[in-house]
């Protein structure tokens, strides 16, 4: 069958907004084609709608990292971004801005839900951004040590974490062992070269 029909049916799972961090750098500058390509990128493995708007915010959210905007200024645009298009994402919004205000970020990230679905995981990892927006390795740890799924949430806090630090807020020796760290690093440049064209 077509690529875009092989999703799961009602499938909102996480695992399309984890990928999506190399679009939102390589569409950083045009948000309509930023849009239309990780809203397609769920398309093959989940087709429920949370997915698709889960994918759109992750690339979004490394697009506003990319930008510089600052931490604290980025659930205004997000809000903006994807108001009104999928309940369960307006609703884990609504929870995030609670969760802010608590005191425990265990109580809070719990507040927010487990992670296994888009909108809760693009959610939790952005609480983790929020909560430590200097400081690459609080939060992924943050994310890998929370209760539900911890290794989506640590992904996809990473790649907002990372596009707004850096590559010199990651250790180094993390860079350096990373399986296929020289294919990745091609990649990557390999990525640079195509933006710097468009």
């Amino acid at each position: 069958m077509p690529w875009w029909r092989s999703g799961k049916p009602n499938s909102k799972g996480c695992g399309a907004a984890m990928r999506v961090a190399p679009i939102g750098y390589l569409y950083q500058h045009n948000l309509p084609k930023l849009r239309q390509v990780a809203a397609a990128s769920a398309l093959a493995t989940h087709h429920h709608p949370a997915a698709q708007l889960g994918a759109v915010a992750g690339a979004f959210l490394v697009k506003l990292a990319l930008d510089h905007l600052p931490p604290e200024d980025m659930l205004p645009p997000l809000e903006l971004e994807t108001h009104g298009q999928v309940l369960e994402f307006d609703l884990a919004l609504a929870r995030l801005e609670e969760a802010l205000e608590m005191t425990s970020a265990d109580e809070a990230l719990t507040h927010i839900g487990e992670g296994w679905v888009a909108e809760e995981a693009v959610i939790m990892a952005l609480y983790c951004f929020l909560k430590s927006p200097d400081d690459f390795l609080a939060t992924i740890r943050r994310g890998a040590n929370i209760q539900g799924d911890s290794d989506s949430i640590a992904c996809i806090a990473g790649g907002i974490s990372g596009a707004y630090l850096g590559i010199r807020a990651l250790p180094p020796d993390w860079v350096n062992r990373v399986e296929k760290s020289d294919y990745l690093a091609a990649l990557a440049r390999r990525l640079a070269a195509v933006k710097g064209r468009g």
